[in-house]
């Protein structure tokens, strides 16, 4: 395993801001994995796991962690059974099984890798479908000890998970769980059926949400409207903050202007929670300089 020291987080996240990390690495195999969990610990300093840079903001200074990124991206296939390693890319997954007869099409428009879709339930809306629906188990490093846990163990709730909760504020895991693997059982149907409403769902996607420097929804509704709608109701829409404001086809989605910073983007969400005090939980990652999370 290969450590880098102060390299450069902005151009890894899709949202494009932050620093650079005290360290980083790239994990291509589970010794490397055991090889970073005891380099942090020995440094006492947190261990944060990237996917795609999707639903993550870095401070503008030094994030004084472990930053890592598992590299592995095979999939292996037994009938309608697939074991996807964490790196892969989730829209290329669900075209490639697609092909096969293979059905993850409820999850057409959510970018990032597979590792975060579980990490977070991804899925569509409250009353959608989400990653879970699939899930038969998950490969994980626990506190430098592999397991494999079942579904149920893993605690899917609407966009969250066990995964999720181990590293979540006040009290976040310096080591928090690494997903190697996820195992998915999934529907059979035809591949042109399966690729028919995969573009209906992409262009749903497209005419609705934003795509460019941002990244994906930032709030999560905790009652019955739809986090975008008590935004809007609230008046927000406009609501803007040096290089960061709310995006106009979707009052969700936070957008990069060119050369936003974390404060920025903490204010846009401050202004937000201060106005809407019930309803919304932040659901982005705002990692500070000390590596743990500020929402």
């Amino acid at each position: 395993m290969d450590i880098q020291e102060n390299v450069s987080l902005r151009g890894k996240t899709t949202m494009r801001i932050g620093g650079n990390a005290a360290f980083y690495a790239d994990l291509q195999t589970k010794e490397d994995v055991d090889e970073a969990v005891a380099f942090a610990k020995e440094k006492s300093i947190p261990l944060i796991v990237l996917g795609g840079g999707s639903n993550t903001i870095f401070a503008d200074g030094t994030i004084n962690a472990l930053v890592v990124r598992i590299a592995a991206s095979g999939v292996v296939k037994t009938n309608n059974t697939v074991t996807v390693d964490a790196a892969k890319n989730l829209p290329i997954l669900i075209n490639e099984l697609a092909k096969e007869g293979l059905d993850l099409s409820p999850l057409t428009g959510i970018l990032g890798t597979v590792g975060g879709a579980v990490y977070g339930n991804a899925g569509q809306g409250p009353k959608g479908i989400w990653i879970d629906e699939y899930v038969l188990s998950v490969d994980v490093c626990v506190e430098g000890k592999w397991k494999t846990m079942t579904k149920d163990e893993c605690d899917y709730r609407y966009r969250e998970s066990w995964f999720k909760d181990q590293s979540q504020p006040p009290t976040p895991n310096l080591q928090p769980p690494i997903i190697w693997s996820v195992t998915l059982r999934l529907p059979e149907s035809a591949p042109e059926e399966i690729q028919a409403e995969i573009q209906k769902l992409l262009q749903q996607r497209l005419d609705t949400q934003p795509h460019i420097k941002t990244a994906g929804s930032c709030f999560k509704a905790v009652g019955g409207k739809p986090a975008w709608q008590l935004i809007d109701e609230a008046g927000l829409r406009k609501t803007t903050s040096g290089g960061v404001h709310i995006s106009e086809k979707h009052a969700n989605f936070l957008i990069n202007d060119g050369e936003a910073t974390f404060e920025d983007a903490t204010k846009v969400v401050q202004t937000i929670e201060e106005n809407i005090p019930e309803g919304l939980e932040v659901e982005m990652r705002f990692v500070k300089e000390d590596g743990t999370l500020l929402f």
